[in-house]
C-alpha cells in the first residue's frame, strides 16, 4: 500500500504564518506576564556576562530614540518568534520521509530562507540590546570621556556599512521583482530554483528593511553617544580632554568626508568629482594593500567599534577606495548566500535546544547529577565541572554557554569548599570551551560551510580529540588533589550519597541523555543532516522541558529572545567579514599570502606550525566567527596542496584526508585563543561571574595549566592524524 504524502506547502501559507504566529504568540506571552509568569533559569547568550564596565551615566535619549528602540524591539521580537516554527517543521520532514517514503524540498528552503531573513531584520534588536561583540582591548580601559569620543568617532565606519547595505540592497531587491508589480530591471519575479519556486523578492527586500532598522538603531546610539560626551565634558570641567576633542574632529573630517563621497556616488556616473577619493587606491599591490586593509583593521578594532562593523565597513572603505562605485554591488552579492545557506540555519536551533533546556533547569540537575556521582574522588568537584562541561557541549554547542553557566553553578560551590580559586577557575574555563570540538560545535559547522567541509565528518573527526581533552583536563585536576589535598579537597562524608540515591538522580537525566544520543546518533548515522538534528534536538528539548513542567510562555519568550541575539551577533560578523575578506581575496589576497608562504621555503609542517601560531595571536584579540571568516579562506586551499607525511616516523595524513583534519586541528587551536591571556574570550566570560576579590592575575594564571595542556593535544593531533581520521574513516569509508 502507497502512503506517499505529496504535500507542498502553499506560498501564500508560508508567508501567513511568517505574518501571523508572531502576533498570536506576543498576545499569549504578554497575557503571560500579565498574569505573573516569570523566567526560570539565567541566561547563556554568547554576550560575555559583566564584559563591559557599568556606565555611570545613562544618556537620556530623546523622541527619536524611543521611537528608534521601540521600532527595533518590536521587529525583533517579532522575527524571534519565528523559532518556534522550526522544531515541528523539521520533525514533519523527518516523519514523511522515512514513515512516508516522502522527502520534500521546501521545508528546507522555507525555513533557511526564513533563518535568513530573520539575521537581517535582528542586527537592530542585537545593537539595541549591545548584543554586538567588540574588541574593547583599549575601549573599557578608556576615560569615560575618551570613551563617548571613541564611540562617535568609531560611528563612521558603522554609518559607511550601513549606508552601502541600504542603497545596494534595495536595488538587489527591486531586480528580483516582477515588471508587473514593480520597476525591477534584470529579473522578472525572480524564484528558487526547486519545484517549490518560492519568491525571491521578500526574501531580498529584508536586505534593505534591515539595513534601514539598523541605520535608525544607529542614529538613535549617535545622539545617546553625543549626550554621553556632552555629559563627560560637563562634569569634568577641569580635567584635559584633548585626545576627546582631537577625536570628535576626526570624526567630523572623517564624516564629511563620507558625505562628500555619497554626494559622488549619487552625481557621478564614470566620472569622480574633483578630490574623490574613488579609485584611489586602484594601483596599490597587494602587498601594499594588505598592510593597508589588515593595519586599518586592527586600528578600528581596538578603538571598540563591533567586530561585524568594522570589517564590514572597512570592507566598503576599500570596495570604493580600489575599485569605484559600482564594486559597491558586491555586498549584496555576498551577503546573500550567507543569509541563504542550509548548514548555518543550525546555529540558531542549537542556540534555542540550548536556550531551551537551561530555563528547563537541565543543566543545573545536570552538574548536581555528576556533582554526587564524583564527588568522593579528590578534585571531585572539579573533575565533576568539567565531565558537566563535556555533557553540557554535546546538549547545545554553544561556544561561551558553559562557562558562564558553569561559572554560576560550580565557582560558588567549589569556593564554599575551600578549593584553590586557581583549580576552581581553570577547570570551569576549560572545561567550558569543550563547546568547540565536542559535537554538536556552533564553530564546526560555520568551519564547514567555508572550507567547504562535511559538518558530520568535521563532528566524527572532533570527538576523539574532544574527549581525550576533557580527560587530560579531569586527571590533571584529579592530580593537583591528590598531590595536595588541600587544593582540591573531596566532598564531605556527610554530603555523599549512596548507590540508591545516585542512580535515582541519574533517572532524573535520562530524558536529556536520551536527547544528546539521539541528535548526536541521527548525525552520524546519516540519517539526519546537522541542521534537522538540530530541528529534532529543539523538538525534543520542547519535549523536555514539557516534562519537567518548565514550558511556560514565559521560558519560551525568553529562550527565543537569548537565540535571537546569539544568532545575530554570529551572522552579521560572518556577513562584515566576507565582505572585507571576499573582496581581499578577489584582489589576489588569497595568492599572495601562499605565495609569500611557498617563497619562505618552509616545509609543510613548519607552514603549520606558523599557521598555529599566528592563529593563537589572533586569539588573543579577536572574535572566533572573525577568526575563521579572516584566516580559513586563506589557509585551507594553501594546506590542501600539500603532503604531509609524518613527523619522528610516524604515519602521515591521506592526502583525502587533509582538509578534514586540518579541521579538527583549528578547532583545538580555538580552544587555545579562549584561554590565552591577555584578552581571551574565556577569560572575560568567567571574571562576569566572579567574586569581587578574584583578580584578573589570577584568572590568567589558572588558565596557564589548561592552555599547556591544550597546547599538548594540539601537538598529539598533529603527530597522530588517526584520532581524528580513524572515526569518519570507519563510519563514512
Amino acid at each position: 500500500m502507497n502512503f506517499e504524502i505529496n504535500f507542498v506547502l502553499p506560498h501564500w501559507l508560508y508567508w501567513s504564518v511568517l505574518g501571523l504566529l508572531p502576533l498570536v504568540v506576543m498576545f499569549f506571552v504578554n497575557r503571560s506576564f500579565r498574569l505573573g509568569g516569570k523566567v526560570d533559569g539565567g541566561d547563556i547568550a554568547e554576550i560575555p556576562a559583566g564584559q563591559e564596565v557599568a556606565a555611570t551615566y545613562h544618556p537620556p535619549g530623546n523622541l527619536f530614540t524611543r521611537l528608534a528602540d521601540g521600532v527595533s524591539g518590536f521587529a525583533g521580537r517579532y522575527v524571534a518568534y519565528w523559532a518556534l516554527i522550526a522544531p515541528f517543521i523539521f520533525a514533519y520532514e523527518v516523519l514523511v520521509r522515512y514513515a512516508f517514503n516522502s522527502p520534500t524540498n521546501w521545508v528546507h528552503e522555507s525555513m533557511t530562507l526564513m533563518f535568513g531573513m530573520q539575521y537581517l531584520l535582528a542586527g537592530a534588536y542585537a545593537l539595541r540590546e549591545g548584543g554586538h561583540v567588540r574588541v574593547d582591548i583599549l575601549y573599557t580601559r578608556a576615560k569615560p570621556v575618551n570613551k563617548a569620543a571613541l564611540d562617535i568617532m568609531t560611528s563612521v565606519f558603522f554609518f559607511i556599512f550601513t549606508l552601502a547595505l541600504l542603497t545596494t540592497g534595495w536595488t538587489f531587491f527591486s531586480q528580483s521583482v516582477s515588471d508587473a508589480y514593480f520597476f525591477g530591471s534584470s529579473y522578472s519575479n525572480e524564484t528558487s530554483f526547486t519545484e517549490w519556486a518560492i519568491q525571491f523578492y521578500p526574501v531580498k527586500f529584508m536586505m534593505f528593511f534591515g539595513g534601514l532598522l539598523l541605520l535608525l538603531q544607529g542614529i538613535a546610539q549617535l545622539v545617546r553617544d553625543i549626550q554621553a560626551y556632552r555629559h563627560e565634558r560637563q562634569a569634568t570641567p577641569n580635567n584635559p580632554a584633548g585626545f576627546a576633542k582631537a577625536l570628535i574632529w576626526l570624526a567630523i573630517v572623517v564624516g564629511s568626508w563620507t558625505l562628500f563621497e555619497i554626494a559622488n556616488i549619487v552625481l557621478t556616473d564614470y566620472d569622480s568629482l574633483p578630490f574623490s577619493l574613488e579609485n584611489s587606491l586602484g594601483q596599490v599591490g597587494i602587498g601594499g594593500l594588505t598592510l593597508v586593509m589588515f593595519g586599518s583593521l586592527m586600528m578600528v578594532l581596538v578603538a571598540g567599534l563591533p567586530l561585524a562593523f568594522v570589517t564590514g565597513g572597512l570592507g566598503v572603505v576599500f570596495l570604493y577606495l580600489v575599485g569605484d562605485q559600482n564594486m559597491l554591488n558586491l555586498i549584496p552579492s555576498r551577503i546573500f548566500p550567507m543569509m541563504t545557506n542550509y548548514q548555518l540555519s543550525a546555529i540558531p536551533l542549537f542556540i534555542f535546544m540550548a536556550s531551551v533546556l537551561e530555563k528547563a533547569g537541565i543543566i543545573e540537575e545536570l552538574f548536581d547529577v555528576v556533582y554526587k556521582w564524583m564527588g568522593g574522588l579528590k578534585a571531585g568537584l572539579a573533575i565533576a565541572t568539567i565531565i558537566a562541561s563535556t555533557l553540557l557541549a554535546a546538549m547545545v554547542g554553544v561556544i561561551g554557554a558553559a562557562v558562564v553557566t558553569m561559572g554560576l553553578i560550580a565557582l560558588p560551590a567549589m569556593l564554599k569548599r575551600n578549593y584553590d580559586p586557581e583549580i576552581a577557575i581553570g577547570s570551569i574555563m576549560a572545561g567550558g570551551t569543550l563547546g568547540i570540538l565536542i559535537p554538536p560545535s556552533i564553530l564546526a559547522i560555520i568551519y564547514g560551510v567555508i572550507a567547504q567541509q562535511s559538518v558530520g565528518e568535521l563532528y566524527l573527526g572532533s570527538l576523539i580529540p574532544g574527549l581525550m581533552l576533557a580527560f587530560m583536563y579531569g586527571f590533571y585536576c584529579w592530580m593537583r588533589g591528590t598531590l595536595n589535598i588541600k587544593m582540591a579537597p573531596p566532598m564531605p562524608v556527610e554530603d555523599r550519597v549512596d548507590m540508591t540515591e545516585k542512580l535515582r538522580l541519574l533517572r532524573n537525566m535520562l530524558a536529556p541523555i536520551v536527547l544528546v544520543v539521539l541528535v548526536l546518533g541521527i548525525i552520524f548515522t546519516g540519517i539526519a543532516t546537522p541542521v534537522e538534528a538540530a530541528g529534532i534536538g529543539t523538538f525534543g528539548a520542547l519535549i523536555v522541558a514539557a516534562m519537567h513542567r518548565r514550558l511556560t510562555w514565559a521560558n519560551l519568550h525568553a529562550a527565543c529572545m537569548t537565540t535571537l541575539v546569539a544568532s545575530a551577533m554570529v551572522m552579521w560578523i560572518i556577513f562584515g567579514a566576507s565582505i572585507f575578506v571576499g573582496f581581499y581575496i578577489l584582489q589576489g589576497g588569497q595568492t599572495f599570502v601562499q605565495d609569500l608562504i611557498a617563497g619562505a621555503g618552509l616545509g609543510p609542517y613548519a607552514v603549520l606550525a606558523l599557521m598555529m601560531v599566528l592563529l593563537v595571536a589572533l586569539g588573543m584579540f579577536l572574535d572566533w566567527v572573525g577568526i575563521l571568516l579572516l584566516a580559513v579562506p586563506i589557509f585551507v586551499p594553501l594546506i590542501k596542496g600539500m603532503t604531509f607525511s609524518g613527523v619522528f616516523g610516524l604515519p602521515g595524513v591521506d592526502p583525502a584526508d587533509v582538509s578534514l583534519w586540518f579541521g579538527v586541528i583549528y578547532l583545538v587551536n580555538m580552544q587555545m585563543s579562549f584561554l590565552s591571556p591577555p584578552f581571551g574570550y574565556a577569560l572575560f566570560y568567567i571574571k562576569g561571574v566572579c567574586p569581587p576579590h578574584i583578580t584578573m592575575a589570577q584568572i590568567f594564571r589558572s588558565s596557564l595549566p589548561f592552555l599547556a595542556l591544550q597546547a599538548l593535544g594540539l601537538l598529539l593531533v598533529i603527530m597522530f592524524p588517526a584520532l581524528v581520521t580513524w572515526l569518519p574513516n570507519l563510519a563514512y569509508g
